[in-house]
């Protein structure tokens, strides 16, 4: 016989013991609802019938004896009495009724029948047939108090048969529930507990195992399907897996070896792996954290929370002091999103990569460079002063006249002295910049009066290419709070960016407007373009798109960018290639 069908049949028992229970159960608990009801339809009229007119018969007493008049208490006794003839019950209550009857017609007989509200005439009769009649309702009393007394009993009797036999069938249901209990799961759980050990002995890479197949039931073929299993885990283990196993194991050893502090987190949040670096500046071991819940380790461990925080761009790169070894190091955190392709499923698992690389000497040899950059940019700006004081007084009169070629000369020797000049200031602002000391003079500038300003400072150079500046700047644009030179810096660096690679006899549009609560303006020139690749990098340190260009030091656009996002606005550009390009700015009104 199957599982299956010895389950239905064992549950099928089990439901029978309880319906029988519970059928019985209604039985007997219905025979003493009837019981009861019995008892209070058949007496329970009858007994207060005899109780009213007992009271009636004592008021008719009282008022014999005050020789008041009582025919409204016998006209009452008489409605009652009637009542009381449609509601035998009892035998021998029938005639004891009708006695009742006789005696109130015997003092019926005692009134006067020509004034009823005059009192009785033979007041010693009356009271006579008033005992008798009280004497008779004693009796219907005690007769229905009995019959009460007799179905009480018959009704504790179904009352106690009622738990007498609910008790054993309910007894009868436990004790097959409890073999149930007992049997059934060590029925079925013992061919899954031999499956269970056997595969235990699997996960140990044990795989010359299996299950008993000589059964008759569904736990058959379970068995027969466990033994292929088994032998396919066999052949498979001596072949892909093995390889496969040797390669993950080679990978964590290379991971392990790595001087860089690693951490990887799974889709769910729970740590992936951690190399020996990455435990030892967390200060934890490697059975402590592995396959465990990031949330909760996190609770007692602030660097570890701090590493793990999500509060940067993919991929970007953050700067994060970390005590190590009682020393303080720089380190920089990189967080990545790895996809990995789970086999034989439809969807991917998106873990996590944290990785710190120690640049604290790195920095420092950046803060020196940088405070060699401001010592030298300071240094040349003394000879460069001289170079250009002495091209002055060249060109003067005073020290007699240049002839065609000596002119020549000194105009190179001064545009070469203005174009060091440019560079050294480039280098002073940048290491201004990256030192933190650089300083904001803000104040309400008109927009206009900077755009102009800054065309005036670069028309000089517009004759060479002749180029022609057209201007756009809209009515009654608010002011801006700014730091009016660093805005104009940023202005003749786009003006000369677009001078340079517009053609001869080219345009240059300057706008200026209002819009979302700021004010733009944009220098567009009609030159060869930037392509997306070189957008994405234009305002980088040391960054020149065209490396054949003599000149510039790759500065100007990363200088202006700090400017501009220093003082709260934000700068771009906007191009297709072979279509020039548009630079432009945001700057908050005041």
């Amino acid at each position: 016989m199957t599982l299956k069908k010895k389950l239905i049949l064992l549950l099928s028992v089990l439901f029978m013991v309880i319906i029988t229970s519970i059928g019985l159960s209604g039985y007997f608990v219905n025979r003493l609802a009837e019981n009861s009801r019995e008892i209070v339809n058949d007496n329970y009229r009858s007994l207060v019938y005899v109780q009213e007119m007992q009271q009636i018969l004592d008021q008719v007493l009282m008022k014999i004896n005050s020789s008041a008049s009582f025919n409204q208490e016998i006209n009452h006794f008489k409605t009652v009495l009637d009542q009381q003839s449609a509601n035998i019950t009892e035998t021998g209550e029938a005639t004891l009724t009708d006695k009742l009857n006789l005696y109130y017609q015997d003092i019926q007989q005692h009134l006067n029948p020509s004034d009823l509200t005059a009192p009785p005439a033979n007041n010693t009769a009356i009271r006579q047939s008033i005992f008798e009649a009280k004497n008779s309702l004693n009796t219907i009393f005690k007769l229905n108090e009995k019959a009460v007394e007799m179905r009480n009993q018959k009704a504790a009797k179904a009352a106690d048969d009622a738990i007498l036999f609910s008790s054993l069938f309910a007894l009868t249901a436990i004790l097959v529930t409890i073999f149930y209990i007992f049997q059934i799961p060590n029925y079925l759980v013992k061919p899954i507990q031999e499956i269970t050990r056997q595969m235990q002995a699997i996960s140990n890479r044990n795989y010359k195992v299996s299950v008993n197949e000589n059964r008759k039931d569904e736990f058959q073929e379970m068995a027969v399907v466990f033994n292929k299993m088994a032998h396919r885990l066999e052949t498979f283990e001596a072949g892909n897996m093995n390889k496969l196993m040797t390669e993950r194991n080679r990978l964590n050893a290379v991971v392990e070896q790595f001087d860089i502090p690693i951490l990887g987190i799974s889709e769910s949040n729970k740590v992936l792996f951690a190399n020996d670096r990455m435990l030892r500046i967390i200060e934890q071991k490697k059975e402590s954290i592995q396959g465990k819940n990031l949330m909760q380790l996190c609770a007692n461990n602030d660097l570890l929370k701090l590493l793990t925080e999500n509060n940067s761009p993919e991929n970007e790169r953050q700067l994060i002091r970390i005590i190590l070894e009682g020393n303080e190091r720089l380190f920089s955190k990189r967080m990545i999103t790895t996809d990995t392709v789970i086999p034989n499923k439809n969807y991917l698992t998106h873990d996590r990569l944290i990785i710190l690389n120690d640049v604290t000497d790195f920095i420092q040899k950046d803060v020196m460079k940088t405070q060699f950059m401001a010592t030298l940019s300071h240094e040349l700006k003394t000879p460069v002063a001289a170079i250009e004081m002495s091209t002055d007084l060249l060109f003067s009169k005073k020290v007699g006249n240049l002839n065609e070629e000596q002119q020549e000369y000194v105009t190179k020797i001064n545009d070469q002295a203005s174009r060091i000049r440019r560079m050294v200031n480039e280098v002073l602002e940048l290491s201004k910049i990256e030192s933190g000391t650089i300083d904001f003079d803000l104040e309400n500038v008109e927009v206009s009066f900077l755009v102009q300003e800054a065309i005036e400072t670069i028309k000089p150079f517009l004759n060479h290419k002749n180029i022609t500046i057209e201007t756009q700047i809209s009515d009654n644009l608010p002011p801006i709070n700014v730091d009016s030179h660093k805005v104009l810096w940023t202005l003749n660096n786009f003006l000369t960016n677009a001078i340079r690679y517009t053609p001869n006899d080219g345009t240059i549009k300057v706008v200026a407007f209002f819009k979302n609560k700021s004010i733009g303006i944009e220098v567009t020139d009609n030159g060869p373009g930037i392509n997306i690749r070189d957008q994405k990098r234009i305002f980088e340190k040391y960054v020149r798109i065209n490396k054949n260009e003599k000149g510039g030091t790759g500065l100007g656009l990363a200088i202006s960018k700090e400017f501009i996002e220093a003082m709260g606005g934000s700068i771009g550009v906007r191009s297709e290639e072979n279509k020039g390009a548009t630079f432009w700015v945001k700057l908050n009104t005041t």
